[in-house]
């Protein structure tokens, strides 16, 4: 289980001694107690419970921050008891993250032994830069008891921010959660709390507006390698909805937002297009008459095979066209543009998307969060496809698949009365047909008393993407290409020979990710068949149900099954029968379990049938979405527990 809070993984690279002061909260004055007491509670299951959580979003500031591009002060209060012997063990350091757009106000935090003795625990507190351009409060060299309780609280100020979220659901269960937005009446924000948090009350006191919430007995969310863990914690959105200075009403909305991001990516100056129109003849594919998602593919592998993406530069001549025709170097910013443009030369219309990914926040129409949409896609409206500029390792119509089907503020322009206008709307950022990530193995057995089998594997669309990025890094060397194969072909490692493994179309190319990658191998694996003087047993499971793990629990209640992306595949093997043998188990081999639809969103197929003195096993599965709810939950629950089955099935024939 991963505590969130408590065990968060940090990698270090500078250690610095943090300055500590107290701060007055005036919105919470019955914490902190000058002798604190420790709470009762219930028998605890858990290593570790919250027992109280409180979050302050202050914007009541004056010109003075505001000067400074403070937008708010953020407090935050917790206590976090210790259950357990071997939860105070483990427990050595504590770490609070700090965002990009945070900085420490000031902090209090102190150990309550069991038996009511407190321990200040300032002078064991550091901060500590992170490898993703945030920082962490870290209290190092803990030493805890069962039944000791942690109380500390973090006042900060927030930067340019008037959007936000607040998770109040974790690894480890809450007692008490309290939310509080307190804000000048001028200003009125739009809040969302997630289903199963109590309501949110907006009141007004003199000048102020309060958005609060109280919410007792959160239980812990344990992570599930079946669904995305951070969209499902129980948390509260909120951004601004309009502020009144004076006279003026400022109404926020995404339309501001997409004019500011769309227009300095579509606007290209008269000396840049000209030099890119110049360049973009060049290529020797733009000349073709070539359907327009080959043209699309072509035109995007042309760029990423001769430009590179590096970091902005201050000037910022990396984001233009000149330079980057001139260096080959582009940032995302000019890389976008450059791409954006190329198409644009081509007559190939292109919208934008901005949105973010699956395994985390999803972006609301009704919350303006101007810090959460951090991808780009250039989208093309004829096609409902969509490729990512600045993400070098893939490729039309295949883009991170974590990007796909959710929700994307959608820019373009048009003209009204003679004037460029930025439109912009929500939709769904699309995914390629499941029909495209296919993933084919063809297996033939030698004979019974030869066990080797003749494999041939193909991977289109995802997976086939995955496996060109792997070859292109990993794979370069003839080592790397033999982890490449490790991780693919079927069998376990040590079960299996590879006495010839050939690949192709392994690289990104001019092929198109529907031509897809192709490995043949002849693979001796002597232990896959035992041979007796009756009966012969041929473990056929490893071909058929893969060596992936499907013993994961299922989640419960309204938790969804998340794929990665939909695909389907098929398995076919072929076995000789020798004479005078019959099959004893073909039973095992047959099989369907479908989604009961017009339009199955999912299913699983096998027959086995004998053709003379051969026996043919197929397989097929399909995945057509990426989200699994109510009964198509239910019927992929079912179908794990069938290919963990086949996953240990054997093949017996007998005299």
């Amino acid at each position: 289980m991963k505590k969130w809070l408590l065990l968060l993984a940090v990698a270090g690279i500078a250690t610095l001694p943090l300055s500590i002061q107290a701060q007055v909260n005036n919105y919470f004055p019955d914490v902190w107690k000058d002798v604190p007491q420790l709470h009762s509670i219930p028998s605890a299951n858990e290593p570790y419970t919250i027992l109280d959580y409180r979050v302050v979003r202050d914007f009541n500031i004056g010109t003075r921050e505001r000067a400074q591009s403070i937008s708010h002060y953020k407090t935050l209060y917790k206590i976090i008891r210790i259950n357990t012997q071997r939860a105070a063990d483990s427990l050595t350091r504590l770490v609070m993250a700090i965002e990009p757009n945070e900085a420490l106000r000031s902090m209090r935090i102190r150990l309550i032994h069991p038996n009511g003795e407190v321990t200040a625990l300032n002078d064991q507190v550091r901060m500590i830069d992170m490898n993703d351009d945030r920082k962490a409060i870290v209290a190092n060299n803990l030493v805890l008891q069962a039944g000791c309780e942690i109380e500390y609280e973090l006042n900060l100020k927030i930067l340019f921010d008037y959007g936000g979220t607040e998770y109040f659901q974790s690894g480890i269960p809450t007692s008490n959660a309290t939310f509080l937005l307190v804000a000048p009446k001028a200003m009125e924000f739009t809040l969302k709390a997630s289903p199963g948090l109590a309501a949110l009350t907006d009141s007004s006191v003199s000048d102020r507006r309060y958005y609060s919430l109280h919410q007792q007995n959160i239980p812990p969310l344990e992570n599930n390698d079946l669904y995305f863990y951070l969209p499902q914690l129980k948390r509260i959105d909120f951004g601004l909805k309009q502020a009144i200075e004076g006279k003026d009403t400022a109404r926020l909305s995404w339309q501001q937002f997409g004019d500011q991001r769309y227009i300095p990516i579509v606007a290209i100056s008269k000396n840049e297009y000209k030099q890119l129109e110049k360049e973009v003849r060049q290529w020797p594919f733009t000349s073709q008459r070539l359907p327009l998602p080959q043209m699309i593919y072509l035109v995007e592998q042309y760029v990423k095979s001769n430009y590179v993406l590096t970091g902005p530069s201050e000037g910022g001549e990396t984001s233009d066209i000149s330079f980057i025709l001139r260096t080959k170097r582009a940032d995302k910013q000019g890389m976008t543009r450059f791409i954006s443009g190329a198409y644009y030369i081509l007559g190939i219309p292109t919208q934008v998307l901005f949105t973010t990914s699956r395994d985390s926040i999803l972006m609301d129409p009704q919350i303006l969060y101007p810090q959460l949409p951090s991808h780009v896609l250039l989208y093309f409206p004829s096609l409902q496809q969509a490729l990512a500029p600045t993400e070098m390792d893939t490729r039309f119509p295949c883009y991170p698949s974590l990007w796909a089907a959710i929700p994307a503020l959608r820019c373009r322009d048009t003209l009204v009365d003679g004037t460029s206008k930025v439109l912009t709307d929500f939709i769904q950022t699309p995914l390629p047909a499941y029909t495209l990530s296919n993933i084919t193995t063809e297996a033939t057995l030698r004979s019974v008393t030869d066990p080797t089998w003749e494999v041939k594997q193909s991977f289109g669309g995802y997976p086939g993407s995955a496996l060109k990025t792997a070859f292109s890094s990993t794979g370069s060397t003839p080592e790397g290409k033999l982890k490449v194969f490790n991780a693919i072909l079927p069998f376990e490692p040590g079960m299996r020979k590879p006495t010839n493994v050939k690949v192709e179309n392994e690289v990104f190319n001019n092929r198109t990710l529907d031509k897809p990658v192709v490995l043949t191998s002849t693979l001796l694996t002597t232990s896959s068949v035992e041979n007796t003087s009756n009966s012969i047993i041929i473990h056929v499971g490893p071909l058929l149900g893969g060596n992936m793990p499907t013993d994961a629990t299922v989640p419960p209640g309204d938790l969804p099954i998340q794929v990665t992306f939909p695909y389907y595949q098929e398995k076919r093997i072929i076995v000789p029968i020798p004479a005078g043998f019959k099959v004893v188990n073909k039973e095992d081999f047959t099989a369907e379990i479908i989604d009961k639809s017009n339009d199955p969103a999912l299913g699983f197929k096998m027959r086995c049938e004998q053709d003379g003195n051969e026996l043919r096993i197929f397989v097929l599965e399909w995945y057509k979405q990426t989200d699994y709810t109510g009964a198509s939950k239910a019927v992929f629950a079912e179908l794990l527990k069938r290919i963990h089955v086949l996953q240990q099935q054997q093949l017996i024939l007998s005299k």
